[in-house]
């Protein structure tokens, strides 16, 4: 996406030569094109890293011990921790940016959470025209494809550090400035509402009748 900043993808010629050395050494076979394999290994340690927000948030807006969020996310899926956060804000005040704030986070949450499963629980294989081909197979035997560019699964992958970031920012502003709550070690100081990042790039999925994959394309 343009104007966008692909911060994990700035590498040195160096640095390309040892990851195609690294790809050869890996394994005897090419699973799929190496620098989308990697940019999908970004995304998900990112998802790992934005699923903090999602226990920092609870904690924020619940007004609860982050120990108790943590509990409460390891025992829900993303989904329900979004209605439980929607539940919190109805027993508090929040001022119209605040409030704003966190309506955001859980709109771009959703946004995130599809991005990352659509992903992580496809095939991928590689397509033409530098385009890398993703896709899966429903219930109902059809197949999901996605005709997939490099840039944008690392920009699935830029999107999740830049709401890891905001999310952070966001619960830290709740729990001190809304709630008042007493800064623990390692919290950072927020004052005012964190500005609200651009909604996620979201994939876009095609569903076509079943057939082999090697057909496809």
């Amino acid at each position: 996406m343009a104007g966008r900043r692909a911060s994990f993808f700035v590498i040195s010629t160096g640095s390309i030569t040892r990851l195609l050395e690294i790809e050869n050494e890996l394994a005897s076979y090419r699973v799929a094109p190496f620098d989308s394999v990697h940019a999908l290994g970004v995304v998900s340690i990112n998802y790992a890293r934005f699923e903090l927000t999602h226990v920092w948030m609870l904690a924020a807006v619940g007004n609860m011990k982050e120990r108790q969020a943590a509990v409460i996310s390891a025992r829900t899926n993303p989904s329900d921790r979004v209605k439980l956060i929607e539940t919190f804000i109805t027993h508090a005040e929040w001022s119209d940016e605040a409030l704003a704030a966190i309506k955001h986070y859980l709109k771009a949450m959703g946004i995130l959470t599809t991005n990352r499963n659509v992903l992580v629980h496809s095939n991928m294989v590689e397509a033409w025209k530098d385009q890398t081909a993703i896709y899966s197979i429903s219930r109902k035997g059809t197949t999901n494809i996605i005709r997939s560019s490099l840039e944008e699964i690392r920009q699935v992958a830029d999107d999740l550090n830049e709401y890891f970031d905001f999310g952070h920012m966001l619960s830290n502003y709740i729990a001190s400035e809304v709630h008042r709550a007493a800064l623990e070690a390692g919290m950072m100081v927020v004052s005012k509402v964190p500005p609200l990042p651009p909604m996620p790039f979201t994939l876009i999925l095609a569903s076509v009748q079943r057939r082999r994959p090697e057909t496809l394309f």
